[in-house]
């Protein structure tokens, strides 16, 4: 059965449920469908209610049916959660050709070499991302296939998840009624949108704040050095905005989105607001300056938390690319200023580029997962069809998760 054209990205977020469809083109990359639905049965990134997760995913799919005209039948599914744990691991191995040739299926065989790390039972692999490979002393190898030599050496970069988290994540979107072409972890799938091959050759934190999380993704010398997930994200603010102003969630969504800021000094004292508190008739007025002030702890914690893991990732926190800000949490009021005076590096909000039809919808950095998954599937595919070992990617993972589900369920 031929594959279709179009790619299909599932973006399974703790505020949103997003689903994409795109096709590649001549003019790069054309968005034909969209469909979002809100997201009930997530928390922190993880399935909490598979039946509302899976009333989700099958709302946002079928609005994106209805508007591309074509049956969706498996995606590219973002994962996240403060599950996901990173490490850098190490692989040897002898070149096996008698002419010492460096082929494919020894790429290959040291990328197994460097996955076979200790994992605990309960955790799974979910991408061994090659940083680099080292050829008889040489390094900065970026491509070895081709090349001479006897020993093979490769730098790489796993991504593990709880298996139980992963499991979940995969049975929601099978009952959902589709199949899954590859699990990315979303912060990949965002580098993927909005950062540039120079900025990542040079050094670069991207900094996806989600709804109940943020994802954060360091790279150097081209690669991925470090990733980690946080436990804090724009819903936390949300919350915060709420029992602060004792008013409902979604009246302190629309306080925080329409007049909320990082930074309190930067709003007028005689600047004032109306909301509704919970339990008034009437609305009440208050001080711009005060909802600022509410949100402004919980935005340095995180912009704390991401500086804590720039320097666990990289030891003299020098990134010349600076923080690229992405997600719907980015666009607070003043949070690249904040990022940029707490973070002492330059900060630039990132959302998707060379993405034509659409725009309008979905042009901006809340979607920037959903565009990295449509272009890491565009990738995918043309390594798989290329024949190309693929280092990154989780497919045997995927594999060991389908077998798993068909002998339980």
């Amino acid at each position: 059965m031929p594959r279709s054209k179009y790619v299909v990205a599932l973006d399974i977020g703790t505020t949103k449920v997003c689903c994409v469809v795109g096709e590649e083109t001549d003019r790069g990359l054309n968005l034909i469908g969209t469909g979002e639905a809100p997201s009930e049965g997530l928390r922190r990134g993880a399935v909490v209610n598979m039946e509302k997760t899976v009333r989700s995913i099958t709302a946002a799919t079928e609005a994106a049916q209805r508007m591309c005209g074509h049956k969706l039948e498996s995606v590219y599914v973002g994962l996240a959660g403060t599950h996901v744990l990173s490490q850098n691991s190490r692989g040897v191995i002898a070149v096996a050709r008698a002419d010492r040739e460096i082929g494919a299926q020894d790429v290959s065989r040291v990328i197994d070499a460097a996955r076979a790390v200790s994992v605990p039972s309960d955790r799974e692999i979910i991408h061994v991302v090659p940083r680099g490979y080292t050829v008889d002393g040489q390094e900065g190898v970026r491509d070895a296939v081709g090349m001479s030599g006897a020993r093979l050496e490769v730098e790489t970069h796993i991504i593990t998840g709880s298996l139980t988290a992963v499991q979940n994540v995969v049975k929601c979107v099978h009952q959902a009624g589709l199949g899954i072409e590859d699990l990315v972890v979303q912060a990949l799938a965002s580098s993927e949108a909005v950062l540039s091959d120079n900025e990542v050759d040079l050094g670069v934190a991207l900094v996806d704040i989600g709804g109940g999380t943020t994802d954060v993704a360091l790279f150097t010398d081209g690669s991925v050095v470090h990733t980690a997930v946080l436990p804090v994200g724009a819903a936390h603010i949300t919350n915060d905005v709420a029992i602060g102003l004792r008013t409902s969630l979604d009246e302190a969504e629309m306080l925080k989105v329409n007049y909320g800021h990082a930074i309190p000094a930067c709003i007028p004292r005689e600047e004032m607001v109306e909301l509704h508190q919970i339990g008034q008739d009437r609305a009440q007025i208050v001080p711009r300056r005060h909802l600022a002030e509410i949100i402004a702890p919980r935005a340095r914690e995180i912009l704390e938390m991401v500086r804590i893991e720039i320097r666990r990732g990289i030891r003299d926190g020098f990134l010349p690319g600076g923080v690229v800000l992405t997600g719907g949490g980015c666009r607070l009021l003043g949070m690249t200023d904040a990022a940029q005076a707490l973070l002492d590096l330059p900060v630039r909000i990132g959302a998707p580029n060379g993405v034509t039809g659409m725009n309008d919808q979905v042009g901006g950095p809340s979607y920037a997962t959903a565009i990295g998954l449509l272009r890491w599937g565009l990738k995918f595919r043309e390594r798989h069809n290329g024949h190309v070992p693929v280092g990154a990617g989780m497919s045997a993972a995927y594999q060991r998760t389908v077998r798993w589900l068909r002998d339980f369920f």
